[in-house]
């Protein structure tokens, strides 16, 4: 399912990586991919309808916004840049990607949430002098071991 499309410009931080250089222009789309339930961002040639750069979100994705109109992201192999033509363009997807990634960071929450062991039962620590609290109000009497 597409979640969001618009005209873009990619670039990537490679082979140099404090340079940007112009790869692709096309049709940049947020897909959700049913099947390998994750999502993905595709460059779409307009000529050939082809997709000719696809990353996966992952989970610390972290997606910049360094300019209003170029967003940049840690893709697979380099820093990957989107420079888009129009403001408004930009922002819808940025809105579309960060839904994705707070959706991301909360599954990974509940899923750590439900991992997690449960809690100790709260219990008051021995006391210094190894005397142990009776529950039957006997407190003070030393342990006999």
């Amino acid at each position: 399912a597409v979640v969001s499309t618009q005209s873009t410009g990619l670039f990537q931080a490679a082979p140099n990586p404090r340079v940007w250089t112009k790869k692709n222009t096309g049709v940049i789309c947020v897909i959700k991919d049913h099947n390998q339930r994750s999502y993905f961002i595709h460059l779409v040639n307009i000529d050939t309808h082809s997709v000719i750069h696809a990353e996966e979100f992952y989970l610390e994705m972290e997606y910049k916004t360094p300019f209003p109109y170029f967003h940049t992201f840690a893709g697979e192999k380099c820093m990957v840049g989107l420079n888009f033509c129009h403001d408004g363009e930009a922002q819808l997807f940025l809105d579309a990607v960060n839904g994705i990634v707070i959706r991301n960071r909360k599954r990974k929450e509940k899923k750590d949430a439900q991992n997690r062991p449960p809690p100790m039962a709260s219990m008051p620590p021995p006391a210094p002098n190894n005397s142990i609290t009776q529950p039957d109000g006997d407190a003070g009497k030393k342990d006999k071991k």
